[in-house]
């Protein structure tokens, strides 16, 4: 019996848990490079991509190649969805 004490599963609080996630999603965040990052704030304060491009002073094919860069290191798959899981995560940049 004692061999499967191991395995148990030791509950957690729910604070702990946020707080877990919002440490992975920081981690995250930091694995962008300075040109991602850059779009990711844009893009988190509302920009479309297309406006997101012009003070970057890059094309709009530019910048959607950093958009897929951003959504594949930060795990999303939308737009809406990077809004609603990052935009209270803590700048570490």
């Amino acid at each position: 019996m004692a061999i499967f004490d191991r395995f148990r599963k030791v509950p957690v609080s729910k604070e702990k848990q946020m707080s877990l996630i919002q440490n992975n999603r920081q981690v995250r965040v930091a694995q962008l490079t300075p040109r991602e990052h850059d779009l990711y704030l844009l893009l988190l304060e509302g920009f479309t991509l297309k406006e997101s491009a012009k003070p970057l002073s890059i094309k709009y094919s530019t910048a959607n190649t950093h958009m897929t860069g951003v959504y594949k290191k930060l795990g999303v798959k939308s737009r809406a969805e990077l809004i609603i899981n990052y935009r209270d995560v803590d700048e570490c940049k």
